[in-house]
């Protein structure tokens, strides 16, 4: 569980932090009490952030375990320069980055062996765009991003974070990470409208 007094001495509690309650309890030691309620409070988002980078439900699942389980190791270690929302997608980019990898790996492995059957991505006909069309135009636009684009979307539009906390999450300019929305949201914008046309 490690050792409250080392704990209490490396810990900044940054009253700031929406969750300074939390970073109360991982400075008594008890990392499992902290742990759960870092879960219940985050496991949500930090699986939707998953699910939505990845496409993949499944995966997501397994990588969502993952960043509890290195959350849970590295409680210990976090020394409050960031709010432990921010610590904690930092921890989520870095393993969907990984499953990300491991998956186009795997995908090329494959494709080398020509096993593997090409599903269909033409969309099923549609006399009028709905809502849930639209949604469905938006999740497939934002699918075809560049991995570092989608991310920075997520983060940025499902997440919530400002472009501050993202870079502490991406460790990157905030300013670089605006410009790659900004220029994402116009790349989405003209793929939606050519998807929603063509299905007129």
């Amino acid at each position: 569980m490690g050792d409250p007094e080392r704990l209490t001495q490396e810990v900044t509690v940054r009253p700031e932090d929406p969750d300074h309650d939390i970073v109360q309890v991982v400075t008594t030691g008890d990392l499992r009490a902290a742990l759960s309620l870092l879960m219940r409070r985050h496991g949500r988002g930090v699986y939707r952030f998953c699910r939505e980078a990845l496409h993949d439900p499944t995966l997501a699942d397994d990588v969502h375990q993952q960043v509890f389980i290195q959350a849970h190791r590295d409680l210990q270690t976090f020394a409050g320069r960031s709010t432990l929302r921010t610590w904690l997608f930092a921890i989520a980019r870095h393993r969907v980055l990984d499953a990300a990898k491991s998956r186009t790996r795997a995908e090329a492995h494959l494709e080398d062996d020509d096993t593997a059957d090409t599903p269909d991505p033409s969309p099923p006909p549609a006399e009028r765009i709905d809502e849930a069309e639209l949604g469905a135009a938006l999740v497939a636009c934002v699918d075809k991003l560049p991995e570092r684009t989608r991310e920075a979307v997520l983060l940025r539009y499902q997440q919530g974070f400002t472009f501050e906390e993202m870079a502490e999450i991406c460790r990157e300019k905030p300013g670089t990470l605006q410009a790659r929305v900004n220029r994402a949201l116009q790349t989405l914008r003209t793929c939606i409208e050519g998807r929603t046309q063509r299905r007129r």
